[in-house]
């Protein structure tokens, strides 16, 4: 009996012990979470988990995508996910820092097509290189991917598979733009021979292993090596503005491809070499550019001086120190963009930063006349004023647009 009594007495002590760890464990979340470290909410359903603290250096922020924590006295900053932002769901009053990150193409979400909008924002991740979070580099991890012989066919070899394959690739599946490309490009096909994949334009099916690859996978090594057969690679982007430069630029650089690019009129700046690649906006029609192409690929000698930083020769000083600072050119000790962005805001507070305000807008190109895409830049005209109008002017109703 006295055992019994014992063994009893020592369970419900291990109980009490297990009930007092778990309260004090609780208590010293609420410390944490409510005392010592802000808190920063996604507003924008856009993180995995729940909550959960994050470490930066020597900085510690709690982060969530709870949006009760707004009567938290710690709550310091809104997290917006750019393609996932409603200008009518927004937490009004402003009384918090605001942050974006918006790595998307300026064509998805038309208020971002104006500065006005990233006025409103405190903290702004974009492609500009003004931004406070810079994504210009997003696709081009490091240096060495351009430099690399990896996928690199040699021109003996490139020429030797004109006698099956055209010269120039083109590799589309999103034939709506505001930049009409198809368009261009259907007038430079009859100029020059292109093999066309993809939806847009389509004259050639992918060889079997190839066709499985998804579209999401840019760097995929099969699709790599695909890609390199080929001298020349058309790499024109959906919509032409300042710094928005995406994979279409890299990958050919990356295979040892020529680009045919046409897109951010601020290319020039990226570039590893002057000559890295041929700018569709230096030729006043699609046969002229064709002609060049043609100029460029009955001369080996001259289609080398494209290569070069496959020799690992890259000029552009700029490109270079830019990505001297890290994983796509951003300043963090974080492998990724999103919980490099994280931190960013998260130093940003501790350092008592509430307002960076640099230009982030994109200078896009405006589509022209007639052109379907064109009420997609006036309804995200009327979104921005919408939005300015509720945040600056304190407007609770809200526009409909």
């Amino acid at each position: 009996m006295l055992g019994y009594v014992y063994k009893f007495k020592i369970k419900n002590v291990f109980l009490l012990v297990l009930v007092v760890s778990g309260a004090l464990y609780f208590v010293q979340f609420l410390f944490l979470s409510e005392v010592r470290h802000p808190v920063i909410v996604w507003w924008t359903p856009f993180m995995g988990d729940h909550e959960r603290m994050i470490t930066c250096s020597k900085y510690t922020c709690l982060l969530s995508k709870d949006r009760t924590h707004v009567n938290n006295k710690n709550l310091q900053a809104f997290l917006f996910y750019g393609s996932l932002f409603k200008y009518e769901d927004t937490p009004i009053p402003k009384s918090r820092i605001w942050a974006v990150f918006h790595e998307e193409s300026p064509r998805n979400v038309a208020l971002f097509l104006y500065q006005r909008t990233y006025d409103v924002f405190d903290i702004t991740a974009t492609f500009s290189r003004y931004s406070d979070f810079p994504l210009t580099l997003q696709y081009l991890e490091n240096l060495t991917m351009i430099t690399d012989n990896r996928y690199l066919v040699s021109l003996y070899e490139k020429n030797r598979l004109l006698d099956s394959i055209a010269p120039v690739l083109y590799v589309q599946s999103d034939c709506d733009t505001p930049v009409e490309r198809d368009a261009y490009i259907a007038e430079l096909m009859k100029h020059i021979q292109v093999d066309s994949f993809g939806a847009c334009l389509n004259n050639k099916h992918f060889p079997k292993g190839i066709a499985d690859v998804n579209s999401m996978d840019l760097y995929n090594d099969k699709l790599l090596h695909f890609i390199a057969k080929y001298k020349f690679v058309l790499a024109f982007e959906n919509a032409i503005c300042d710094d928005y430069i995406t994979e279409k630029l890299w990958r050919p650089l990356v295979v040892g491809s020529v680009p045919v690019y046409l897109g951010s009129p601020s290319v020039e700046d990226w570039l590893p070499n002057p000559s890295s690649a041929i700018l569709a906006k230096n030729f006043a029609t699609p046969e002229e550019l064709a002609n060049y192409i043609h100029k460029i690929n009955a001369n080996d000698t001259l289609y080398e001086t494209f290569l070069e930083h496959k020799s690992g020769k890259v000029e552009n000083n700029f490109l270079k120190s830019t990505l001297r600072k890290g994983r796509f050119g951003v300043d963090s000790d974080q492998d990724d963009l999103i919980p490099a962005f994280e931190c960013f805001v998260c130093q940003q507070i501790h350092e008592g930063v509430t307002k960076r305000g640099s230009k982030s807008v994109y200078d896009c190109i405006e589509p022209k006349e007639g052109n379907s895409w064109e009420y997609f830049w006036q309804s995200g005209d009327c979104q921005s004023r919408a939005l300015v109008d509720s945040v600056v002017n304190n407007k609770s109703e809200r526009v409909s647009c």
